[in-house]
């Protein structure tokens, strides 16, 4: 059977053609929530999700990834100072960190196969340096 413009098969698809792709949304991507829970803390990987969760709109995931950035961030400074080892615990409890955020939040809240546009991570890591260095400074030169 040969098809033709009247058909509404090809009408419709023609139809589609017209219209434009939704835009996908802008979100930085679980590499950089990875990078910056594990370079600063796990609070600065919970505010890089917490503007993606902003972009698709799911405020209540945003609440709870703050509560869990706050929490486990005090958790982590708590155990740090309590529990004395030779080895130094931040990192692995940050990178503990960064797979809760990604694995649990994201993957619940955006989802794992969500298609997204990259977005620039330069604009956070300065204003993230900022915040840090101050503190380093500190523990470094002061008494």
């Amino acid at each position: 059977m040969k098809m033709t413009d009247n058909d509404p098969q090809v009408s419709g698809s023609a139809e589609m053609n017209k219209q434009k792709p939704e835009a996908l949304p802008k979100l930085y991507s679980k590499r950089v929530i990875y990078a910056f829970s594990i370079i600063f803390s796990t609070i600065f990987g919970a505010a890089i999700l917490m503007s993606n969760l902003k972009q698709v709109n799911d405020n209540k995931a945003r609440w709870e990834v703050l509560f869990f950035g706050i929490i486990f961030t005090v958790g982590t400074a708590i155990t740090l100072t309590t529990v004395q080892l030779q080895m130094n615990l931040g990192i692995p409890l940050n990178i503990l960190g960064a797979v809760i955020l990604n694995e649990f939040f994201w993957n619940r809240s955006i989802g794992s196969d969500t298609p997204y546009e990259k977005k620039s991570w330069h604009k956070p890591a300065i204003i993230s340096a900022m915040i840090t260095l101050p503190f380093v400074f500190a523990l470094l030169y002061g008494a």
